[in-house]
């Protein structure tokens, strides 16, 4: 993912949270609060189902990319450990 795709995603993450922060302090009834809720999640199943399959792809990406990482680092210590030996025989 490159990082303009990043910022979009963040960007409507962000929009999503403030409105549902916005829709919650509103001054409404409850009942009216929930049927503009489900109209609005109605409405925007599709976004929010690609946002979040957007999401589980970049978790996917960021876990292989920090195993990677790792592996690398234990590798790297393991060879300065067997180098620190050879140098002590």
């Amino acid at each position: 993912m490159n990082n303009r795709s990043n910022k979009g995603l963040f960007f409507i993450l962000g929009l999503l949270v403030g409105s549902l922060i916005a829709i919650i302090f509103a001054p409404k009834s409850g009942k009216e609060t929930r049927e503009f809720l489900k109209k609005t999640l109605d409405d925007n199943k599709e976004i929010f189902e690609k946002t979040k399959e957007t999401a589980e792809n970049l978790i996917i990406k960021t876990k292989v990319q920090i195993e990677d990482m790792i592996e690398n680092v234990s590798q790297s210590i393991a060879e300065k450990i067997d180098n620190s030996k050879a140098d002590k025989e």
